[in-house]
């Protein structure tokens, strides 16, 4: 069987796996697949050639602690660049968990339900029986008329 050439369909995917051959960190059908591509393959020979000398020349670097308060000097270049608009003031739902506020909210609805039904006057008062009906004007059809 035949390994796909460049611009063969798994090429690609051959080519996606070069720097993990490079590195070793393959299967070994992966790693038995990419070795006999590249018997036949120029391109991802060279490509792997690369890879291999960017790797060597990576592993060569000493790795430097970041410096104090490293972080806030990003975060505040960001909030300088961006105006405030990533690290801008909070508002009182970043502040305030969401459940607190849903129970704050449900709080005041029953407070209101409540304050409305015990009125006189409130909408939410049943008529009840054994009350006198409300006084209806005599004029009161010429304002509404009835249905």
């Amino acid at each position: 069987m035949s390994e796909p050439k460049p611009n063969e369909p798994g090429h690609e995917a051959i080519e996606a796996l070069l720097v993990d051959y490079v590195e070793g960190t393959l299967g070994e059908a992966d790693r038995a697949r990419v070795k006999t591509h590249l018997e036949t393959c120029e391109e991802c020979r060279e490509s792997t050639a690369d890879a291999g000398e960017s790797l060597r020349a990576l592993s060569g670097l000493k790795k430097q602690p970041a410096p104090q308060n490293f972080d806030q000097e990003v975060a505040e270049t960001i909030r300088r660049r961006s105006r405030g608009r990533f690290f801008g003031r909070r508002t009182l739902g970043d502040r305030v968990p969401l459940e607190i506020l849903a129970l704050l909210v449900l709080l005041l609805g029953l407070g209101l339900y409540f304050l409305l039904r015990r009125s006189d006057t409130g909408s939410l008062t049943p008529f009840e029986r054994g009350r006198e009906k409300p006084a209806i004007h005599e004029d009161a059809d010429d304002v509404v008329p009835r249905p």
